[in-house]
């Protein structure tokens, strides 16, 4: 405030002497007049600034504003974003349905087996009860597509309950089609108000019976050269294996020397022509059954033709005297 009142106090004194001034100066000289009036005016300008603590360029010419001095304004920082939290849902529980099964096994029919033309058997399942009601009585296995084999409309699941994770075998009697080939029937659950369901995620998924129905039964043999026998005269004995359904009770028997064009033996025919083993000689047992290993054996003459190629022509049939079924089958052998 001291500051101030000399300030106010040089204002007159200032006023007086540019008075003065102007009064003596002639009017010709009237711009060096100008000139110390502002010249004065600056002197007092800067004597203020001096008094209050004023920094700065002086004042400028009567009239015109001084020129601020710019500023930098501080950088105000920015606070940095708080993070906003993050919730994790909490899981909500999934509801179990009612009638859901998930297959176990099966207990009997494996896919694929085989089976005859119009055998009957019985398939079974065993399935897990996955939902969350009760099956009982009032539940039933019902056909839903495919091959039905014979199978009824419904066959009750149960005759008492089971509860939910608890199992159950549930069997269907089936009877195989009368035609080779392969088979494939599709089944699912009923339950008491005659909703049908199966098994998976969504209950929808059919489980099923698989089968392969074989041709009619057939006789069936193998047969090949085993060596020349020791029996008089010379025998070619040959092994013989019963791989069809039938048992085989006769044989004709025909064997022709390549080489030489000739026939060895035959056609002869034997009601008795299977032997245990290679080094017997005839005759032998009448009958070779499915699965057995027999030997056959012929007389080939003497002299032996050593070194010739040789066949045999060998007929089996079920029957004696050439009835039944019969399969004739060849072999060529060199003769020893």
């Amino acid at each position: 405030m001291k500051s101030t009142k000399v300030l106010y106090s040089l204002l007159p004194l200032a006023a007086l002497v540019i008075s003065s001034l102007a009064c003596n100066l002639p009017g010709s000289e009237e711009a060096d007049r100008d000139v110390a009036v502002q010249a004065t005016i600056n002197a007092v300008e800067t004597e203020r600034a001096l008094l209050e603590g004023e920094d700065g360029p002086p004042p400028g010419p009567v009239g015109e504003e001084p020129t601020p001095t710019p500023t930098q304004e501080p950088a105000v920082e920015e606070p940095s974003p708080t993070p906003k939290p993050t919730f994790t849902p909490l899981p909500t529980a999934t509801e179990i349905p009612c009638d859901r099964a998930t297959f176990v096994t099966d207990v009997t029919v494996p896919d694929g087996a085989d089976y005859g033309p119009f055998d009957v058997f019985t398939k079974t399942w065993r399935l897990k009860n996955t939902g969350s009601c009760t099956w009982t009585s009032g539940y039933d296995l019902v056909f839903d597509h495919g091959d039905p084999m014979g199978a009824p409309a419904a066959v009750q699941l149960t005759s008492g309950t089971v509860g939910p994770n608890q199992t159950v075998d549930v069997s269907v009697p089936l009877t195989a089609p009368g035609s080779e080939g392969g088979y494939k029937g599709y089944f699912k659950l009923r339950n008491s108000q005659g909703v049908i369901f199966g098994i998976g995620a969504a209950g929808s998924v059919a489980f099923w019976v698989e089968i392969e129905v074989l041709g009619p039964p057939e006789p069936n043999f193998t047969v090949s050269f085993v060596n020349i026998g020791l029996c008089n005269p010379i025998f070619a004995t040959f092994k013989v294996i019963n791989n069809g359904d039938f048992a085989f009770e006769w044989a004709r028997i025909t064997i022709q020397d390549l080489t030489s064009s000739t026939t060895l033996y035959g056609p002869g025919t034997n009601s008795v022509p299977f032997l245990a083993s290679s080094s017997d000689c005839p005759p032998g047992a009448s009958a070779m059954d499915p699965g057995q290993t027999r030997y056959i054996a012929a007389s080939i003459g003497s002299p032996v033709p050593n070194g010739h190629n040789a066949r045999l022509t060998l007929k089996l049939c079920t029957v004696d005297g050439g009835g039944g079924q019969c399969v004739e089958k060849t072999t060529d052998f060199v003769v020893p």
